[in-house]
């Protein structure tokens, strides 16, 4: 080191400081990229219902069943950033939602002879993020449900449908999800009070308990199906998913078109929300708005169109890739984006695709088990009608997948058939019980994991 003229210790403090550099260089890069570039992690953000209160005016029913009829069923409710450079985690429960939900109602609403009983089946359940440029972060939940009152002949009628969300802005994002789906439970049972039982039931259709349990069908989005965009400001991706903007309003736009030469036929916009006095207030910090005709998306500080492209949603933005002609054209090159519509995940545009949203595909794994009794003749497994393998008796059988986004169908046999969406970041679990009134359940990670240790340590 003297030959160089450095003094001792210099070298080692050096190379300490250039780490850091390149370290947090690499975590603001990080930060900058798309949500779904950076699942990475399988570490779930976890919302714990149980310490919520829930503060009903005088309740007079009890929830003595919770049924999970998603479509889907996921584990996943939405995606959020924790932790060291941002890395997107997605949130859970931290068992299956309908156990989740049944223990926390159980706790708070008492079984007793004054008390009427009450089926709750759930339809929709999810939990989002959105950066925000101020202190917090954007949270948004929602919750779709049935409940459904038990006759004497065992059959059960409808009572009241509800679906609400809630957005907001939380310093602690985690928390604030638990007290925002304690408190869309909290309405949904307060509007069970104001119901005529005699009247609902009267009125009829009855369903059995088979019925119920069957998932609910999937159906578009009103954003997909709208022939008339609302005009406003989304606070959030629920609200623009539904069609509508929480500041309604008439939204203009101070545009000016793009100088390179890559970005030509695009605008760079600033919108402004109109009061009822006339007066321009500028749109900051939301997640996105619509003028009525168009609909635009924020990425990072700035606006982007947001284009309808059959099924998808997709948008140009500075590309996010490292890339040596930026000095030639004066600025990051574009690149496309797609919106999926499940979660609000933004990845990188693959193209149009069927279903709801085009996702980025990542390998998984399906867990398919059956438990000893029945027939021990092994069965046929089918997903998205080919052949995966055989399911013997007290066995299970791994089948590896594609996550994409969309559901998949899963069969045993020629008529048993489920339609599961995977999640990509953890294994999926399905349990094959022939005799049950659903014979093939999503179960929580915890429990079939514990299962196919046991099966395979035989």
């Amino acid at each position: 080191m003297a030959a160089w003229g450095l003094r001792p210790g210099y070298s080692s403090c050096f190379t300490v400081r250039l780490v850091k550099y390149i370290f947090w260089c690499l975590a603001i890069l990080a930060s900058a990229l798309p949500l779904q570039a950076q699942v990475r992690s399988s570490l779930s953000i976890e919302i714990h219902l149980q310490a919520e209160p829930l503060l009903l005016t005088s309740p007079t029913i009890y929830v003595e069943q919770v049924l999970d009829a998603r479509p889907y069923q996921a584990q996943d409710l939405g995606f959020g950033r924790r932790g060291l450079g941002t890395v997107v985690r997605p949130i859970q429960l931290p068992q299956s939602a309908a156990a989740e939900l049944q223990s926390f109602l159980r706790n708070r609403l008492t079984a007793n002879a004054a008390a009427r009983p009450v089926v709750l089946r759930l339809t929709g359940l999810s939990a989002t993020e959105a950066d925000s440029k101020g202190t917090g972060t954007g949270v948004a939940d929602e919750l779709a449900a049935e409940y459904y009152a038990r006759r004497p002949d065992t059959t059960y009628f409808l009572l009241c449908r509800v679906e609400a969300n809630i957005t907001t802005l939380a310093t602690d994002p985690t928390r604030q999800h638990a007290a925002n789906l304690a408190e869309l439970l909290r309405r949904g049972l307060e509007q069970i009070e104001r119901v005529d039982w005699a009247a609902q039931q009267a009125a009829g259709p009855f369903y059995t308990t088979a019925q119920l349990r069957q998932p609910a069908a999937a159906v578009p989005y009103p954003i997909q199906t709208t022939a008339l965009l609302r005009p406003g400001v989304y606070r959030s991706f629920l609200e623009f998913r539904q069609n509508a903007p929480g500041q309604p309003g008439n939204v203009t736009v101070d545009a000016r078109n793009y100088y390179g030469s890559e970005w030509q036929g695009l605008r760079t916009v600033a919108p402004f929300l109109l009061t009822p006095e006339g007066t321009r207030m500028a749109v900051e910090d939301a997640w996105g708005f619509c003028d009525g005709q168009q609909i635009y998306i924020r990425q990072g500080k700035d606006y982007y169109l947001l284009e309808r492209r059959g099924p998808v949603f997709m948008f140009f933005a500075p590309s996010q890739r490292p890339n040596n002609n930026t000095l030639i054209y004066g600025g990051p090159p574009k690149a496309p984006f797609s919106l999926g519509l499940e979660y609000g995940l933004v990845t990188d545009y693959t193209g149009v695709a069927s279903g709801r949203g085009a996702e980025v595909p990542r390998p998984t794994h399906l867990m398919l088990y059956r438990r000893r009794g029945g027939s021990p003749t092994p069965l046929p497994v089918f997903l998205d009608g080919k052949p995966v393998g055989q399911l013997p008796a007290n066995d299970y059988l791994s089948v590896p997948l594609q996550y994409t986004g969309y559901p998949v169908r899963l069969c045993v046999g020629a008529e048993t058939c489920l339609e599961v969406r995977p999640s990509f970041s953890e294994a999926n679990y399905v349990e094959y019980q022939p005799a049950a009134a659903t014979p093939l359940q999503v179960v929580p990670v915890r429990e079939g994991a514990a299962q196919v240790t046991r099966m395979a340590g035989r």
